[in-house]
């Protein structure tokens, strides 16, 4: 305030200088003085810039979701391990939010797709329908190897394999069914694309003829009757049984039964071992049940000789081996000899007694 404001106050106070020159206390009285009112544009000016950048400021930031830690993030976080961080996930649309449509590109790629699987399933439907019920796949030829026997092959080729669908042929029945002949070991059935069947076969080895009153039958070693010596190949060199039994089932054979493994091994042990060592080579080997049998055999095998006599041997589950039967056959044979006896019949059924007679 200026020199005139001044005055005015003493003015108003009624108090001159001189008062206070004298040394008087002034009476003391409150002035207020009102000030002009001037609006403050440019604050106001101010204040507006700032609330906008306020305003804009919030409109761009953004408040992330604060999700709690499951356990095994607070556990991990313990053992001083890294907490792996949720993955964002995709907002599911708002109700009222509009279904996005498939292009046509989209619509076109899925329509070839199931038409090229229809198209194969026909394709597979035909191809199927062609194979089963076609004449291409039908078997026109069976081939039969590992044999030379005319009549073993004419038996597998008219077994009723030509014909079927080469798909739908059980190889396995088929293989059952090669191996069930009698002349026939083993075999195997395989396909051989598009009409045929190759049947390979082993065939059973004949090692004794047995003859009955019906008939002559070449054996294996195991004991099957394969087929009748007059259709074995080779069976002119094979050693020969006489099988006289009137029980116990004899003159009954056919291919396909069995002969006891046990009987056929001593037959074959006695045409190995009589000329070797009784100095026998001449001589027919029966098998009878005409004399007493021990309890389990069927019968009893007896050596006739070409010079007359007969040697009870008995039947192979005896005891008493059979070279010891033999070595005493060869004793009795050399006295006979040196006395110039006739012998009629060596009983060696008996172990080391053995009985003989002679002619009268």
């Amino acid at each position: 305030m200026g020199d005139d404001m001044v005055d005015n106050h003493f003015r108003r106070g009624q108090n001159s200088p001189q008062q206070y020159s004298r040394g008087e206390s002034p009476r003391r009285q409150r002035v207020v003085t009102l000030a002009q009112e001037v609006e403050p544009t440019a604050w106001n000016d101010f204040a507006e810039r700032r609330e906008q950048r306020f305003r804009a400021r919030a409109r761009q930031e953004t408040y992330t979701h604060v999700r709690p830690r499951t356990h095994l993030q607070r556990r991990s976080l313990a053992q001083g391990g890294q907490v792996e961080r949720a993955r964002p996930r995709r907002p599911l649309p708002q109700s009222g939010s509009a279904i996005p449509k498939r292009s046509s590109r989209q619509r076109r790629g899925f329509l070839w797709k199931l038409l090229s699987l229809f198209t194969l399933a026909v394709a597979a439907v035909l191809g199927t329908s062609f194979a089963v019920t076609g004449t291409a796949f039908r078997i026109e030829q069976v081939n039969v190897d590992g044999t030379h026997n005319q009549s073993l092959v004419d038996t597998i080729q008219h077994m009723g394999m030509q014909g079927q669908n080469i798909f739908l042929a059980n190889v396995t029945a088929l293989t059952a069914r090669v191996a069930t002949l009698p002349t026939v070991a083993s075999a195997s059935v395989t396909r051989q694309w598009p009409n045929q069947l190759t049947v390979i076969v082993t065939e059973r080895q004949p090692v004794l003829l047995w003859q009955t009153k019906k008939g002559t039958y070449s054996v294996d070693a195991q004991g099957i009757v394969i087929a009748p010596a007059s259709e074995t190949p080779g069976a002119n060199h094979l050693m020969a049984v006489v099988d006289t039994r009137t029980h116990n089932g004899g003159g009954t054979l056919r291919p396909g039964q069995h002969v006891s493994v046990a009987d056929v091994q001593f037959a074959l042990n006695v045409f190995a071992s009589l000329p070797k060592m009784a100095g026998v080579s001449a001589f027919t080997l029966n098998y009878t049940d005409s004399m007493p049998l021990a309890p389990g055999e069927t019968g009893s095998f007896v050596v006739a000789s070409q010079t007359g006599w007969l040697a009870y041997l008995g039947g192979a589950g005896d005891s008493n081996p059979l070279d010891n039967r033999l070595l005493e056959l060869q004793r009795i044979l050399a006295m006979a000899q040196q006395q110039q006896l006739h012998l009629a019949t060596v009983d060696l059924r008996f172990g080391l007694r053995p009985v003989y007679t002679l002619h009268s």
